[in-house]
């Protein structure tokens, strides 16, 4: 459902502010205002650049720090211990951070090293020392690139003028060349280069012959690199006390999301606003008077012009359905909470889509343990128990189909491949049931907010119809085309009951019941059931031919099967988990949204502790 929210204004006195928020942050209860100037609150700019430099400290060990679990385990923390700020994590921080700029250093500086050795490479047969590429009181030397296609045509130029030039290496740039001249024939001798675009080289400010200054290069280039090698061992020293870096990280996060709500202030007093769950303002006092008796707490409900956040209080079985609603969009202020009714389906949907009671046995002791080691929080958490509740959902469909990893056995209730009939039924059966939902939804809406003609011409007329057509085709006798007749005769003549005129009305109204096609396409979709419950077993009874006809070709074959087996059934149950996902949510977000819902509410994002590698135990 959803909670209801007030506003909250809080005054209190400077000299409290901190422990204030402290508390507030603990309590997790008051969505705060965001100040003027985020972060802006005494000791900002340390606690920002102290955080961004443990996050990078962060990366750089794990990139550095060998291997890492694929699922690394969150570290538990006393609330106690968790608000004295690590030491260590400050100090591994601070050398670490020291040791990665002057790693990024050294590689930088050989990776520079390397790059002018490589760019001497194409000169290292010229005899003439690096330094003495220049101009001489009778000479000028051109040291560059041609085209490779122009060297003829500069030769023939310089045939007869003083000059003489010669092709060392190539390069991406063209030709290496160096053109010695007089200078009586310097002016001609630049005319030619320009003309056939030739390229000043940019060589190392070095002394010596190119041969001899790749060799320094290299040399030192090796220098830094092993000084980079040794510090990264140091590093990879201070990766066994990552735990404390991470500590510190979350610590830091903690510390600026309270600074970042300082309020607004005069020189004794500050005023902090934002939003509270109607249903805990006593312990919100409770925790306000807690810390000081020099505070005033005003709460009221919202205005006009105001939005409140969403926020959604289920129980144990709907609560994870929440992030299958959160991937869509938080329901809007005011409207209705759809969890309790996507729970139910959802489950049913993905259970039937995988439909392999083997397949659910496998997903949910493995999604069983996985959650007891790493324990997932918040959205991930959630998505997990939809997954783990979809696996049972599996294993329950699965045992009524008499799917075990590809093969029959024991049907409970029939086997779809062989009586696709029934199964098309009975999905069309529960999607009338999931769109009737909806309709029913939207009509109480209708009705709460006043418009009781809207609810019976828009909602109950087409309900009516529909339960006409059934009775058709159930009941003997003339009582459902009377319902038919009297829904059909409603929508016609109220459909359009917005427009001005008779005639533009029933004309609203005939375009109104031409809605039937979508509802008869809605109902068709339900078919994606049977579609992805047949494609996993196919698949799984695929998986098993191959197996088969691999084991009787001796020991490689049996081996061979072996893995097809493990591999292709491990594999059709990821492919399948990702595809009864998507379109049982799918189902929900557009047929069944498409009836009543109202999306564009926001998150409430309370002040509290938000750690990405630690969890305070309270």
């Amino acid at each position: 459902m959803l909670v209801p929210m007030q506003r909250l204004t809080l005054y209190a006195l400077k000299a409290d502010r901190d422990a204030l928020l402290l508390a507030l942050q603990k309590d997790g209860s008051v969505m705060l205002d965001p100040d003027g100037e985020k972060n802006n609150g005494p000791g900002a700019e340390e606690v920002n650049a102290q955080l961004e430099k443990a996050g990078l400290v962060l990366r750089f060990m794990t990139k550095n720090g060998g291997k890492q679990p694929l699922i690394a385990p969150r570290q538990e923390v006393s609330y106690g211990d968790f608000l004295k700020t690590s030491e260590e994590g400050r100090t591994v921080t601070e050398k670490v951070d020291t040791l990665s700029n002057r790693i990024a250093a050294m590689d930088s500086e050989a990776a520079a090293l390397r790059t002018q050795a490589e760019s001497l490479e194409p000169w290292k047969d010229l005899e003439i020392p690096l330094e003495q590429l220049g101009l001489t009181e009778k000479t000028r030397i051109y040291a560059g690139f041609l085209p490779e296609d122009d060297v003829p045509a500069v030769q023939e130029g310089l045939k007869d003028l003083l000059a003489e030039m010669k092709c060392y290496g190539s390069s991406p740039d063209g030709q290496a060349v160096v053109v010695v001249a007089h200078v009586d024939a310097d002016a001609d001798v630049r005319r030619i280069l320009k003309t056939n675009d030739f390229s000043d080289a940019v060589l190392p400010k070095r002394s010596g012959k190119a041969a001899d200054v790749i060799k320094e290069l290299n040399a030192e280039a090796d220098a830094r690199l092993q000084k980079a090698e040794a510090w990264r061992k140091e590093a990879l020293a201070a990766a066994d006390r990552k735990p404390q870096v991470e500590l510190y990280y979350d610590q830091l996060t903690a510390a600026g999301d309270r600074i970042a709500h300082t309020g607004t202030e005069t020189d004794s007093a500050f005023m902090l606003t934002g939003w509270v769950r109607k249903d805990r303002k006593k312990r919100l006092e409770k925790v306000v008077s807690g810390v000081t008796d020099a505070y005033q707490l005003e709460f009221r409900d919202p205005g006009p012009d105001e939005i409140p956040p969403t926020v959604l209080e289920n129980n144990a079985f709907v609560r994870p359905y929440e992030a299958v609603v959160q991937l869509y969009s938080l329901p809007a202020a005011g409207s209705i909470d759809p969890d309790w009714m996507v729970a139910p389906f959802h489950f049913i949907f993905f259970g039937m889509m995988m439909s392999d009671a083997g397949y659910g046995l496998v997903m949910t002791i493995a999604l069983y343990i996985a959650m007891k080691k790493v324990k997932p929080r918040g959205f991930a958490g959630k998505l997990a128990m939809v997954a783990f509740f979809g696996s049972i959902s599996t294993f329950i469909w699965g045992a009524m189909f008499g799917g075990w990893f590809g093969l029959e056995w024991h049907p409970l209730l029939f086997v779809p491949m062989n009586e696709p009939t029934k199964m098309l039924a009975l999905c069309f059966l529960l999607g009338a049931v999931h769109l009737v939902a909806g309709m029913l939804t939207k009509t109480y809406m209708l009705i709460r907010d006043g418009d009781v003609m809207g609810a019976f011409c828009d909602e109950i007329s087409w309900l009516i119809m529909f339960a006409g057509f059934l009775c058709m085709a159930l009941v003997p006798g003339p009582v459902g085309k009377y319902m038919a007749i009297f829904g059909a005769a409603v929508i016609v003549l109220f459909g359009g009951r917005d427009r001005k005129g008779i005639i533009s009305r029933l004309i609203g109204g005939l375009l109104a019941l031409y809605n039937i096609s979508s509802y008869l396409s809605d109902l068709l979709s339900y078919s994606r059931i049977f579609a992805l419950g047949l494609s996993t077993g196919v698949v799984g009874m695929v998986i098993n031919t191959l197996a088969k006809m691999l084991n009787g070709a001796g020991p490689l074959g049996t081996a061979a099967a072996v893995v097809i087996l493990v591999g292709g059934h491990f594999f059709n149950i990821l492919i399948n988990i990702l595809g009864a996902f998507v379109h049982s949510s799918r189902l929900q977000y557009i047929e069944f949204f498409g009836k009543f819902y109202e999306a564009g509410g926001r998150a409430f994002q309370p002040l509290a502790f938000r750690t990405r590698y630690t969890d305070i135990v309270k």
